[in-house]
């Protein structure tokens, strides 16, 4: 969704007060790396209480408003196979463990992938929908 994409098109707000394409590709690693984290409680402990972040409080720390997106990339592009291959080794009991979250209480393993698989493609299409509005 990023490939080709100039310093001033990644620092390009997809809507009017909106992140910038480049924040929201930091974005998707911070809050993957923190849903990984979850995951792993999940199943190596009993409901385990997960502390939330504070995504928008984080994407505005210097790294999500001007690190190359590039060292975003290369941490999905090595997470989400690692990620794939815990998911691969999961029993169905294990789908079914539960965390608690502050805000929306427990949730199972599957429902939190279930939000996570929709995460990424959410967030592309914010920048390929930016891209076609843009004519990039």
């Amino acid at each position: 969704a990023v490939a080709g994409l100039t310093e001033e098109q990644l620092d390009t707000p997809y809507r009017e007060d909106g992140w910038t394409v480049r924040q929201v590709v930091h974005h998707l690693v911070d809050s993957h790396v923190v849903a990984y984290f979850w995951f792993k409680m999940a199943v190596t402990q009993d409901c385990p209480a997960i502390q939330t972040y504070q995504p928008a409080v984080w994407a505005e720390l210097s790294d999500g408003k001007s690190a190359p997106v590039e060292m975003s990339l290369a941490i999905l592009n090595g997470l989400h196979p690692r990620w794939v291959s815990f998911l691969r080794s999961l029993s169905p009991e294990q789908f079914e463990r539960k965390l608690e979250h502050p805000r929306h209480g427990m949730l199972t393993v599957d429902r939190y992938l279930e939000i996570f698989g929709w995460h990424s493609p959410h967030h592309e299409a914010h920048i390929t929908s930016l891209r076609e509005r843009e004519g990039w």
